[in-house]
């Protein structure tokens, strides 16, 4: 049933961003919850939109029908797709070469001597200045830990290296409390409702939430601010937030430098 399509991204490799956005918008609820675990539209489905078009669930349709029907739809959800926002295959196609990146870097570290140099000289300050930016996500959602065997060839120190990104991440993070804070104290009356409710979930559970921010920043590789921002709104402590945050900073980064170390080795 795949076959077909498989066999057109073979032959037709220009149209791979359509197929990958057809298959984006053909694939089924739950995809990652069953194996294969891929976005792959269902074999019920697949049937049904055969049976629709050509009255045989079974048919197999021509390439060049495929190739127009793919095109097709996507230049109708680029038509309908609100302005600005990025298209799928796009952001895999950044993320494979995010990926790439950070690999050449850190497997390429000992021949890079001009920018280990030029990192050396920014030192742990510089790092620091890094990893605040690294911290709040919506500002650039790579953490700068992902160079940890880079920093290690640049001459940087496991330990100092490691609580210099989580502290810089906890203040990134807290530039989203203080967002979160404002927007509560600037609520106005269609905020209002929501306000209240937030701050009535506050009064029953104090302490939970706060575990759950230190698991969330220690193991959910998502930006923090989907938590701190609310968390300032329900008018949980400044303290309170920012030291969950920093404990689980502290956690998520040590693992992701040694998983990292461990894939790519400490640097060529």
């Amino acid at each position: 049933m795949i076959r077909p399509f498989i066999l057109i991204a073979l032959k037709r490799p220009r149209l791979w961003p359509a197929l990958v956005s057809a298959a984006w918008a053909f694939r089924p609820r739950g995809w990652y919850r069953k194996a294969p675990f891929l976005p792959l539209p269902s074999k019920p489905y697949m049937r049904w939109r055969l049976e629709t078009a050509y009255g045989d669930p079974e048919a197999v349709p021509p390439a060049d029908e495929i190739e127009r029907f793919v095109t097709w739809s996507a230049e109708m959800r680029r038509r309908m797709r609100p302005r600005g926002l990025v298209p799928v295959w796009v952001k895999i196609l950044l993320i494979a070469a995010l990926v790439g990146v950070v690999a050449w870097v850190n497997l390429r570290a000992g021949e890079l001597a001009g920018l280990r140099e030029v990192v050396a000289a920014a030192g742990y300050w510089g790092l620091l200045g890094v990893s605040v930016v690294s911290g709040f996500n919506l500002v650039a959602p790579v953490p700068v830990v992902v160079f940890y065997p880079f920093l290690m060839e640049s001459g940087f120190a496991p330990v100092p290296t490691l609580a210099t990104i989580a502290l810089g991440m906890s203040l990134g993070d807290l530039l989203g409390y203080l967002i979160g804070d404002a927007t509560r104290e600037l609520a106005n009356d269609r905020l209002a409702d929501f306000r209240a409710r937030a701050e009535a979930l506050h009064a029953r559970h104090r302490f939970l939430p706060l575990g759950l921010m230190f698991l969330y920043a220690a193991f959910v590789p998502l930006p923090n601010e989907l938590l701190v921002i609310p968390m300032a709104f329900m008018r949980y402590s400044l303290i309170g937030v920012m030291t969950a945050v920093l404990c689980g900073n502290v956690v998520f980064n040590t693992m992701v430098a040694f998983g990292v170390s461990w894939v790519l080795g400490p640097g060529g």
